[in-house]
């Protein structure tokens, strides 16, 4: 596995979560707050899911 990731590969990556979020939040009447909020949450959960920790 590749522990680096490219610009134009963090540009997509990035681009592709900012517009899910934003469809999320208009489709359901989430805040974007709350969106990133649980959104960290999820991201530390599963990287302690892929590092073994749970």
């Amino acid at each position: 596995m590749n522990a680096t990731i490219s610009r134009e590969q963090l540009n997509e990556l990035t681009e592709v979560i900012e517009d899910s979020v934003q469809f999320i939040c208009d489709q359901e009447m989430i805040s974007g707050e709350k969106a990133w909020a649980v959104l960290e949450c999820l991201a530390i959960a599963k990287q302690a899911e892929l590092s073994g920790v749970i």
